[in-house]
């Protein structure tokens, strides 16, 4: 097979086609409105991506509490009740004019949020509520239009946390073995698939590792996934928490985890996100994963999939520097090659 001829093959995700293998994966773009309310300069972000020829557009992270003070900061994107859903529908409306698929993340940011706390002081109906706010969520998503969900239990969100072994120290249902570790993104995906149905798409986002010392322990994923998708999801993408702290020169960070869930799901579909930026990593990806995820290539370059295909470059011109993660609030950027967005400015100044 040439190099990038499985790259822009199409696949079928619950009877609907990908036109491509490739995924913008959920990136913070840091331009929602105050009040949780989509802003006409994300309108604007999804138009840019949609001409990149992307095939499946993952939105940035959506908070499911219906309080915005439990936000992971003041302008992430809220669809905590029913008021969202009409913007939302311009995000999932944009995308489609493309031809892509449209996927809502939904996220509780817990111990990363504007108000932090510990999931393991919560009561089992606390916990039981939160699943109930991602199952919502779901719902108000499909109502927006999306064609799916990603349920983020990544990059030390409320969810991630809840499944971290070392993390996780509660002693009713929701802690203690690895199926009570796992049950409550379990609850929610069944809860999901019920109430949206069985042509909605439902991903999950994990992290490689799930353990503190993120050594030997993929026997651990390997568990998740495979209750996860017997629970009803669909695709997983992997990630990890120390993504943001990788060299610069490195690639592929998590293509280990990759391998281990191909060999033992050989016919589930995945997706590997992080240190991917030019045609050989994208290659090597797509030798062991179905799709691959692209954040901070797309991030300095919406058109870079275009690039590629017409030849243009074979290499993102991300520098891995990681200022896209400060210089939003200081330069009012989202990479280093600019541009200045008047939306963030208006937010952080």
């Amino acid at each position: 097979m040439k190099s990038l001829e499985k790259a822009f093959s199409p696949f079928s995700l619950r009877g609907k086609e990908i036109k491509n293998r490739f995924i913008r994966s959920a990136v913070n773009d840091h331009l929602g409105n105050p009040d949780g309310t989509v802003s006409d300069a994300e309108i604007e972000l999804y138009d840019t991506l949609g001409h990149g020829d992307i095939g499946v557009i993952i939105t940035g992270h959506m908070s499911v509490c219906p309080d915005l003070q439990y936000r992971a900061d003041i302008v992430q994107l809220s669809i905590g009740d029913d008021s969202k859903i009409e913007r939302l529908k311009k995000i999932a409306d944009k995308i489609h004019e493309y031809s892509s698929l449209a996927i809502a993340q939904i996220s509780m940011a817990g111990p990363k949020g504007l108000n932090p706390f510990d999931f393991n002081d919560l009561s089992t109906e606390e916990m039981t509520e939160i699943g109930n706010w991602f199952v919502e969520a779901a719902v108000r998503a499909r109502k927006a239009g999306f064609d799916g969900v990603q349920i983020h239990i990544a990059h030390w969100y409320l969810l991630q946390a809840v499944v971290n072994v070392d993390l996780n120290h509660r002693t009713d249902k929701y802690g203690g073995s690895i199926e009570n570790l796992i049950r409550l993104p379990r609850e929610i995906v069944e809860a999901i698939r019920s109430r949206c149905g069985n042509d909605f798409i439902i991903m999950v986002k994990l992290n490689a590792h799930n353990t503190l010392n993120a050594v030997d322990d993929y026997d651990i994923l390997i568990q998740y996934v495979d209750i996860l998708k017997k629970a009803g999801v669909d695709l997983a993408e992997i990630s990890g928490a120390d993504f943001a702290r990788k060299d610069r020169n490195a690639k592929l960070y998590y293509l280990d985890a990759i391998e281990v869930l191909r060999n033992r799901f050989p016919d589930f579909p995945l997706s590997l996100v992080g240190g991917i930026s030019d045609k050989e990593s994208i290659s090597k990806t797509l030798e062991k994963a179905d799709f691959v995820s692209l954040g901070r290539a797309l991030l300095t370059q919406p058109d870079f999939i275009d690039m590629l295909k017409t030849g243009v470059t074979e290499k993102s011109r991300c520098l891995h520097c990681n200022k896209c993660f400060e210089i939003f609030a200081t330069k009012y950027k989202r990479c280093v090659f600019g541009p200045v967005l008047p939306k963030l400015e208006e937010t952080f100044s």
